[in-house]
């Protein structure tokens, strides 16, 4: 029963990190996620990065719990059977050891295959990041508008009637900007364009 329960625990928990990885891999840097209205099957990139985060640790923990049930056969699986020739009892170990110290020491050299795959994520993060702009600073969609306003050095009360004249529905100087790009359907970046006054 634990056994068949781990099983199924690391093919679901396997399948919502391999779900999120592809969704971390195709959206926005954090900065910029955080900060515009990104979603991805109605989840923001916050709830993306949570649910791999703890999916990770969920893996990890019913990884630990398999090995733990399963010692015996992996241990067999690194030794050599009596009839087997002494290389190639070795073999699959030593090509599983290669296999994964080639990728860890790829990502960390840059080298092929690990650079193209990560030159493709930093080109998707970077027209995402065209699309939205980037924040001003860290976590600054959830700051008022004439916090923002005045963080940018822009005369507050101009940057507020920029937004009015422009049509965007903003009920005060201190409404939150995401609140206000949600409200209007628009990303931060365009709003931040229309409160910058010249």
């Amino acid at each position: 029963m634990i056994k068949r329960i781990t099983s199924l625990t690391l093919a679901f928990s396997g399948l919502t990190l391999l779900v999120s990885s592809i969704v971390l891999y195709i959206g926005p840097p954090s900065h910029v996620g955080h900060f515009s209205p990104w979603s991805f099957w109605g989840l923001s990139k916050h709830h993306w990065g949570a649910m791999h985060l703890n999916g990770g640790i969920l893996f990890c923990i019913a990884m630990l719990i398999h090995v733990y049930h399963n010692w015996r056969l992996l241990i067999s699986y690194m030794k050599r059977k009596k009839k087997q020739p002494p290389v190639s009892s070795y073999i699959p170990v030593f090509l599983s050891l290669v296999l994964t110290l080639f990728v860890c020491t790829g990502s960390y050299h840059n080298a092929t295959p690990m650079k193209q795959i990560m030159g493709v994520a930093r080109g998707l993060k970077m027209n995402l990041v065209q699309k939205y702009s980037s924040p001003p600073y860290g976590r600054s969609s959830d700051y008022p508008v004439a916090v923002i306003a005045a963080y940018m050095g822009w005369n507050t009360k101009a940057a507020f009637k920029q937004l009015q004249d422009n049509n965007i529905i903003v009920d005060s100087p201190k409404q939150p900007l995401m609140e206000v790009a949600r409200k209007n359907r628009t990303t931060i970046g365009h709003l931040l364009d229309i409160m910058h006054t010249n």
